[in-house]
């Protein structure tokens, strides 16, 4: 079992037994439809979490036909799929197989590791996925299928075959029909045109809702669909047993006779969440949400009016202005959502009109997002990604006794990390190391709250630097007069903007590095 299926696992015996989200597993997401925001855009995206994020993410570039029509792909972990033609060109964030080991599912079969999320040459989008979990009632009727379709291959499908957002939404639930899934989650899959984000919390139900461009709602690993009509057929592809599911287990809310489902209540449940009432406060814009006060009247989606007809998705989040891509940024750096257990966060901004090429930015992240830069990279027209995030490294040894050398950090339980030799050659690792250090410390040599303070300036500086430099980006692409000359302007833009996030990240560690271990040296003459 690898480690995500571990997490997983521990957390559904957690949530059953406890209510609670522990630490670990613990993603994000956000949407904010396009009447909410500055400029028009749509926004949605997610942070990825792991408890112990200590191996190395990649993001790059998956060529055109890379896989091929006819080909039988082999996911992680049993799951097959049939490609019906050779696969479109996308970008991904994705884990680190390079060294010929596969971190999910500890394999050295020839398969594409976890992918997070990316976007197609066609400009369809996937987000894949906040993990979601039926309780014990929904899956005694509906289990998980060992074989199912399961995160790690989500994105790496769906990018590869669908041409559209509803060709997307199409294959996913044809898969949880047939093949069934590995577990449950909450996916986001849009193109220019719309957004849908579909829902399944057991093997073989699943809800799919057009999202309106004036709702917001988040998601914590918590179902953020509320009351939903299924006769909304425009809007609504739902399995024919979402309803039949929740019924045999006893637990439907709703109105069978009306088919209108509380899918949340039905299937998930309310779960305590820390990181719900931390984003509840931010997008309402007060401070009186705690874990144990809200309700999913505060968060959830529906397309149910008060009078019972259907009506455009809405939630009951009152948002206190428009939204900028610099306020969902900062969405994802509000404490505990933004964290040292973040391994990595993309922002889809996408206008509904102009040139496609320029309609899709996608801003990435990776690590804790408390200490970090959001990057732009314009999907359609990148032909590459830097080189840092191409870099594949050796893994980080955990141990229980303390290292007698190398750079190690001890976590919050105890338990011993250190870092191989080349861990801060590439893009992941170096923010990995800082985040940690300004976390934990290294080598038992703590930093100072000031330290984490002056960490948090530079790194707002440096975020006004990339918006100043996206600035420019835009008009370096505008002003190409060939597809090419586009091409190497976003390429080129994008990647010097990586690159500065990485060069300053570095530079960051070291003198801290330094600096800790100097106050250690000083110490331990005074003692």
């Amino acid at each position: 079992m690898s480690l995500k299926k571990k997490i997983a696992a521990a957390f559904i015996a957690c949530a059953m037994t406890l209510a609670v989200v522990p630490s670990a597993f613990a993603c994000t997401a956000l949407y904010v439809g396009s009447d909410l925001t500055e400029d028009g855009t749509t926004m949605f995206g997610r942070i990825e979490d792991l408890g112990t994020n200590d191996y190395n993410k990649l993001f790059n570039i998956s060529p055109a036909g890379k896989h091929t029509a006819g080909e039988v792909y082999e996911g992680c972990y049993g799951f097959t799929y049939t490609f019906t033609h050779d696969s479109y060109r996308y970008t991904a964030r994705r884990d680190d197989n390079g060294l010929g080991v596969c971190p999910d599912c500890d394999s050295t079969h020839e398969h594409t590791p976890y992918e997070e999320a990316g976007t197609n040459e066609k400009g369809v989008m996937v987000s894949a996925t906040e993990s979601l979990y039926g309780t014990d009632a929904v899956l005694s009727v509906d289990p998980y299928v060992d074989n199912g379709i399961e995160e790690a291959e989500i994105t790496t499908v769906l990018l590869s075959e669908a041409s559209t957002a509803r060709e997307g939404v199409a294959l996913l639930t044809s898969i949880y029909d047939n093949a069934g899934a590995a577990g449950g989650s909450g996916v986001f899959i849009a193109d220019q045109n719309e957004t849908w984000f579909v829902e399944n919390l057991t093997g073989h139900t699943y809800l799919a809702l057009k999202l309106s461009s004036s709702v917001v709602f988040m998601q914590p690993n918590v179902a953020a669909m509320g009351k939903i009509d299924l006769d909304d057929t425009d809007n609504v592809v739902a399995s024919a047993n979402l309803i039949s599911v929740a019924q045999k287990a006893g637990t439907f809310v709703g109105d069978a006779a009306a088919n209108v489902i509380d899918l949340d209540a039905s299937y998930n449940g309310d779960i305590a969440s820390d990181r719900m009432a931390a984003g509840l406060n931010y997008l309402y814009g007060t401070d009186t949400f705690t874990k144990d006060n809200y309700s999913e009247t505060d968060f959830a989606i529906s397309n149910v009016g008060e009078n019972g007809a259907i009506v455009p998705v809405y939630s009951n989040i009152q948002l206190t202005k428009k939204f900028s891509v610099e306020d969902s940024i900062h969405f994802f750096q509000t404490e505990p959502i933004g964290k040292t257990g973040n391994v990595e966060t993309h922002l889809f901004q996408v206008s509904a009109t102009g040139d496609l090429n320029t309609a899709i930015t996608e801003w990435t992240a990776f690590d804790d997002d408390v200490y970090n830069a959001f990057v732009p990279y314009y999907p359609m027209l990148t032909t590459d990604t830097a080189d840092v995030y191409k870099v594949s490294v050796h893994k980080v040894t955990r141990s229980d006794e303390q290292p007698t050398e190398g750079v190690w950090y001890q976590d919050a339980k105890g338990r011993y990390y250190t870092y191989p030799d080349d861990w801060t050659d590439s893009f992941y690792g170096v923010r990995d190391a800082l985040s940690n250090l300004l976390t934990y410390g290294s080598n038992g040599n703590q930093v100072t709250a000031k330290d984490q303070a002056a960490a948090k300036a530079s790194y707002v500086a440096l975020q006004q630097e990339i918006m100043a430099d996206y600035a420019d980006m835009k008009a370096a692409v505008a002003a190409a007069d060939t597809l090419e000359a586009k091409q190497a302007a976003a390429t080129n833009a994008s990647n010097a903007m990586s690159q500065k996030v990485y060069n300053t990240t570095l530079k960051m560690y070291n003198k801290l590095q330094a600096k800790t271990a100097a106050r250690a040296w000083v110490s331990s003459l005074l003692h």
